[in-house]
């Protein structure tokens, strides 16, 4: 869990700090002698971002560890809160230029008016530095750094150097797979051996599968290495070797140097290097050996023969490199199978044209089945009681094996199979994982592809966790809202949204999300997060109190103030009060419910009301009061005009009412300095429901709109935007 919690943190600091430094430099003659509270804050809070950072690529720390995090990325928010409502109730005087005798009249005036103000705001800055201050003092006196730096850091070494042997340990089954119990694999080794053993490819060929965690490339690659094994094999020497997150180049050779020297009727196991053959002289000093000397030994036994290589489990082009120019370019026939989960890695091994990139798909519904009742039940027949819940439980393991046999075998574990308890098990997933140990195997799978990311990712994947299951989620949408939550800031020669964008191919090259539509330019439209690795970072941001998560199962609030608000089927009623909103930043309703007092979340950031159809019109006046709002998406509800007030909402980059009855924009509209992306439009029902022609009602506005320096989204719009003065 150490990274939901680091990333988290270390991003709401991330976003303060630019805040603090304005402050320092420009206003904190507002607030007196303030300046220096100001300035230890910022201080404070960079040291603490650095120590994040620094934690971020470890994976164990220790309870009190845990705990400081927590209360870091409390008070960050707090810190933040104080100095955005310091810059709503004082901004006015900062705005004032000039000079004259009025001037200074305004001036003075002002600060007369918001004294007592200014004296709360103070009050509350002393009281965070005291707080900042007794967290730096508490993570000294239980001795936290020492537990990181000392303790923790010594046990990094050896949790490197083991790190292979555990990765092992999780991929047992796939690397020793039991062929009774392989289901779909046919047809995937079908097409492998055919593009392994085409006569008419002589040169050396690579051939790198990849895909989705748990898809069952490691099992692929292994029943077709065992396939073409033995003493009448096509192939002289082969090896099979697992690469792993942390490898080591030299025992990554040493263990195919010791796999192609044995006879090839009686290969060694994978990555053990077990076996004894012509050359155990020569290797016994091998473990001396450095890079080079390993590379040229291994070039001279692979010269002359026609190999199989097997690299299993590459996650970069590091790890690629590092080996391939120890595998010698014959032209016999030779052949190097490579399994990742990056797209970019698997694309960029096959550099030749007869190289071949596979990317391995899930089971269809029928092999999902057969996989799964036959690891109950020992056949593909399922009683009739348990037929709904079954293809429920299976909608969620989405046609991954590893899901399917590892949820299997809990309920075959189970002493008696009914709907009660199939119903219960499938409702209490997400604690299952994190609690069952069937399921551990699972569970560490699936969070390598986590934990692989970097921490600015993390937090923009854990994000993804506000959605319900099997929703499709829209590209544009998630970019723009990672914008406003301040995930993303901008790089020297790009954009923030084109920085948001990079984060999102990332993803997709990590195959961590599910494509479900694509643009005729090959663009994602919308995509999904896997069910069972969404119930993984689920967990992990309700832990963390990242995002809180109400209805259905997840009723429960958390001790600390709630930042980020989910709200899925029947849950709107838990929430209709001011203490679970008052501090709310982010706001997203996807279920029915009963009328919200905008006029309580006074720091909303992002509101999401996409479908909420107790909306109405009356509803959005206190909506114009929230000082901090920045996106808002009124998209599939029944308001028909907007408020009047609606240039309140000066820090307002999108707003989107598309499908909505609203045909005027009020004047207010170009009052907004920072509207980025104004989204609007109706389209129009045919009799079948659907929409195979963009028919639109068009949206009036007002014609100063185009003057508007910071739109950049409605040119895209002006085939269904009419300008009218």
């Amino acid at each position: 869990m150490e990274h939901a919690v680091v990333s988290a943190a270390e991003g709401a600091i991330h976003t303060l700090l630019g805040k603090l430094g304005t402050i320092v430099l420009q206003e904190a003659q507002l607030l007196g002698g303030i300046r220096g509270e100001l300035q230890h804050l910022k201080d404070e809070l960079e040291s603490m971002t650095a120590f994040l950072q620094d934690l971020s690529g470890r994976d164990e720390c220790g309870k009190q560890v845990k705990i400081w995090k927590k209360h870091v990325r409390e008070i960050a928010y707090d810190i933040e809160d104080c100095i955005d409502e310091f810059k709503h109730q004082l901004g006015d005087s900062s705005s004032a230029g000039g000079s004259g005798p009025v001037v200074f009249f305004r001036k003075a005036t002002h600060i007369l008016q918001t004294t007592r103000v200014r004296h709360q705001i103070a009050k509350q800055i002393q009281e965070l530095k005291r707080r900042t201050m007794n967290i730096s003092a508490r993570n000294s006196r239980y001795s936290a750094n020492h537990l990181i730096s000392g303790t923790a850091g010594n046990s990094m070494a050896a949790y490197d150097s083991q790190a292979n042997l555990l990765n092992v340990d999780t991929r047992i089954t796939a690397l020793f797979p039991e062929r009774r119990q392989l289901v779909g694999i046919e047809p995937r080794q079908g097409n492998l051996v055919h593009w392994l053993l085409e006569a008419h490819v002589q040169q050396l060929r690579v051939v790198s599968i990849f895909g989705f965690g748990g898809l069952g490339k490691t099992t692929l690659a292994m029943t077709t290495y065992q396939s073409l094994s033995g003493r009448n094999g096509p192939f002289q020497c082969q090896a099979f070797v697992t690469v792993s997150q942390s490898f080591d180049v030299k025992v990554l050779m040493r263990d195919i140097l010791l796999q192609i020297t044995q006879p090839v009727n009686q290969p060694s196991s994978p990555s053990t290097g077990a076996g004894k053959g012509p050359m155990e002289g020569l290797l016994k000093g091998m473990e001396a050996w450095n890079v080079v000397q390993l590379a040229s030994i291994l070039r001279q036994q692979l010269e002359n023969k026609r190999y199989l290589i097997v690299l299993d489990d590459i996650w970069s082009m590091t790890a690629w490199e590092g080996i391939r120019f120890s595998l010698p370019d014959s032209n016999n026939g030779s052949r190097i199978v490579v399994t990742t989960r990056i797209r970019a890695v698997a694309h960029t091994c096959c550099f030749h044209e007869y190289d071949r990139a596979y990317e391995i798909k899930p089971l269809t519904d029928c092999e999902s089945r057969d996989l799964f009742f036959k690891r109950i039940f020992g056949s593909s027949i399922c009683p009739e009681h348990l037929e709904d819940i079954s293809a429920k439980i299976l909608g969620k393991c989405g046609g991954t094996p590893l899901s399917i046999v590892s949820i299997a075998g809990l309920l075959a574990s189970k002493p008696v199979h009914s709907k009660d308890l199939w119903e219960k098990i499938y409702s209490s997933l997400g604690s299952e994982i994190e609690t069952n140990p069937s399921l551990d195997r699972l569970k560490k799978i699936l969070e390598l592809s986590y934990n692989d990311l970097p921490y600015h990712l993390k937090t923009c994947f854990l994000y993804l966790s506000i959605y319900p299951e099997d929703h499709n989620i829209r590209r544009k949408t998630i970019l723009r809202r990672w914008v406003a939550e301040r995930f993303v800031t901008g790089k020297r020669g790009l954009s923030v949204f084109e920085v948001a964008e990079s984060y999102f191919d990332e993803f997709i090259n990590r195959s961590i999300i599910q494509p479900v539509t694509t643009s005729f330019t090959g663009k994602v439209k919308t995509f999904r997060v896997h069910d069972v690795m969404l119930e993984i970072i689920v967990s992990k941001s309700i832990e963390d109190n990242f995002i809180t998560l109400v209805g259905e199962q997840n009723t429960l609030f958390p001790q600390e103030k709630i930042r980020r608000l989910t709200v899925h089927s029947r849950g709107v009623k838990y929430i209709a009060t001011r203490e679970i909103l008052c501090h709310v930043r982010s706001l997203s309703i996807f279920a029915d419910g009963e009328t919200l007092q905008f006029g309580w979340m006074k720091l909303m950031r992002i509101l999401d009301l996409e479908g909420y159809e107790f909306l109405r019109n009356r509803d959005l006046k206190d909506l114009c009061r929230l000082f901090q709002l920045e996106y808002l998406n009124l998209r599939r509800t029944h308001i028909t005009e907007l408020p009047a007030q609606i240039g309140n909402l000066k820090k307002l980059e999108t707003l989107d009412i598309r499908d909505t009855a609203i045909k005027h924009l009020p004047p207010g509209i170009t009052n907004l300095p920072h509207l980025a992306n104004l989204l609007g439009g109706r389209r129009s029902y045919n009799h079948t429901g659907r929409w195979p022609i963009s028919e639109f009602w068009g949206l009036h506005i007002p014609n100063e709109l185009r003057k508007m320096d910071s739109l950049t989204t409605l040119a895209q719009h002006l085939g269904i935007l009419d300008l009218c003065s």
